[in-house]
């Protein structure tokens, strides 16, 4: 087996300087589409540098082959792995399945947008996992700025489609410069030490 799928820091991320502008210009179905796509191939990359370097147990198990008869191949389970591996957090898991899940709205209705009634739930889900995130790092000195300037944002998600898409963009941007900066840090799980049984 052979990892056929795009490879996110040599091949999708664009460099920390360009995570923005990358992807502003996309059409808002389309952004949330390729969105939940990059943020699945950032968290493939980082289970594979998570998992045992079995490289064809790594590639097959994950889907990185293109067979869609994987155990971990979908958004959805790479997210709870990537949480069961301690590379990201549960707050991270569920933004991240909040982008999902809109992806999938967006992706499988045909007349749907940010303020369809079955998108809109999704979006004000994320504003507010959004907004409690900031702040608390914010308060722990993480980030800086002031406190609820993202509350604002609120009152326009039901009328204008644009700001949820902008909290995708949003979204997009920090866990692509997460993910880049935690790269390195993760750490490969270390083979057994088994005796054998006699």
């Amino acid at each position: 087996m052979a990892w056929k799928t795009e490879r996110w820091l040599a091949e999708v991320f664009p460099g920390k300087d360009r995570i923005y502008e990358e992807y502003r210009h996309l059409p808002r179905r389309e952004l949330a589409i390729v969105a939940a796509a990059v943020l699945d191939s950032a968290l493939a990359e980082l289970l594979t540098r998570r998992l045992l370097d079995i490289r064809s147990e790594c590639e097959e198990f994950l889907g990185l082959n293109e067979d869609g008869r994987a155990p971990c191949g979908s958004l959805g389970a790479r997210i709870q792995l990537a949480l069961l591996l301690g590379i990201i957090t549960e707050k991270d898991a569920a933004i991240l399945r909040t982008i999902k899940n809109i992806r999938n709205k967006l992706a499988h209705r045909v007349k749907a947008d940010y303020t369809s009634r079955e998108v809109l739930p999704l979006i004000y889900g994320l504003h507010d996992k959004l907004l409690l995130q900031s702040n608390e790092l914010i308060e722990k000195g993480h980030l800086t700025g002031p406190l609820h300037d993202m509350a604002l944002l609120r009152q326009f998600l039901e009328t204008t489609p644009e700001v949820g898409a902008s909290l995708v963009i949003v979204t997009l941007t920090v866990y692509q410069a997460y993910f880049h900066r935690i790269a390195e840090q993760v750490e490969r799980i270390k083979e057994p030490n088994l005796q054998p049984r006699v």
